[in-house]
């Protein structure tokens, strides 16, 4: 395992523990903020290391955060750490849907990918699309994202989650498996090589990718409710490219099949009474 990927997990494990320790040392319970009117928002922010791209062997540190508001008596809502930024426009409790968005790196030969030299680039992307929640209980949750991309891949990507939570103290922890999918056009621009990339690169075949599941894995993620307004996130997941995906020549020997992340957030929840 590299040094980066051992990095990234022993970061996800030293986190969780300090948090187990700092709870075990002093602790009481954090109660949701509960204002008389208006909403309680929170707003989470953090890094996490992650894949260069899609396919990529090395590693970048990239934003990852999360947006929520709620009424003034509802209970504080679950939020996995992969989860887009999105709103929940509707929201019956066992399901909630509405829009949602997420911003992709570029691929590039910075940052310990000059092995790609001679493909074509990537730019950022912006996707943007919509969401599916549902709660068939307390302590299980089932999302779907579908997003398109505006700019850069301009392919649409979904990402298919399943989280069994649970609450206890200031704790709450989850875990579940994840599933990703991409349409031919976010394939190509991850995954295939024309025959000139081919050429200019060396190291590579032409390959045509086709759309379908990319890959298959897992999360797991633990909160600890430092006080009413303040809360950490520690999270660390696996990916693992399947199907065109991990028969393109890119990951095979540009990069790598695994694809590994952890990071933190840190959360603040804080009044709002409307303009």
């Amino acid at each position: 395992m590299s040094r980066v990927k051992q990095l990234a997990l022993s970061s996800f494990f030293t986190v969780s523990a300090s948090l187990a320790f700092a709870a075990d040392a002093t602790f009481s319970p954090a109660q949701p903020v509960e204002p008389a009117g208006g909403w309680t928002v929170t707003l989470g922010l953090g890094p996490q290391v992650v894949t260069s791209f899609p396919g990529a062997s090395a590693y970048r540190v990239w934003p990852t955060g999360t947006l929520a508001w709620r009424g003034p008596n509802d209970p504080p809502a679950f939020a996995a750490p992969d989860d887009g930024f999105g709103v929940a426009l509707l929201d019956l409790g066992w399901i909630k849907a509405g829009p949602v968005g997420r911003l992709l790196p570029r691929r590039g030969l910075s940052g310990g990918n000059g092995n790609f030299y001679g493909l074509n680039n990537v730019g950022w992307t912006l996707e943007l699309g919509g969401f599916v929640e549902l709660w068939p209980s307390e302590n299980l949750r089932a999302r779907l994202e579908l997003r398109q991309g505006v700019n850069g891949s301009r392919g649409l990507e979904g990402n298919v989650g399943i989280d069994v939570v649970e609450r206890f103290g200031p704790f709450t922890a989850s875990i579940g498996p994840r599933l990703a999918l991409g349409n031919d056009q976010f394939m190509r621009a991850y995954f295939s090589v024309t025959p000139a990339e081919a050429l200019v690169n060396g190291n590579v075949f032409p390959y045509q990718a086709y759309g379908g599941v990319t890959s298959f894995g897992g999360l797991a993620s633990l909160k600890y409710n430092i006080t009413p307004a303040w809360g950490v996130t520690a999270f660390g997941g696996y990916n693992r490219l399947v199907n065109s995906a991990a028969e393109s020549p890119i990951p095979n020997r540009l990069g790598s099949l695994n694809q590994f992340s952890a990071g933190a957030i840190v959360a603040y929840s804080f009044h709002f009474g409307g303009f």
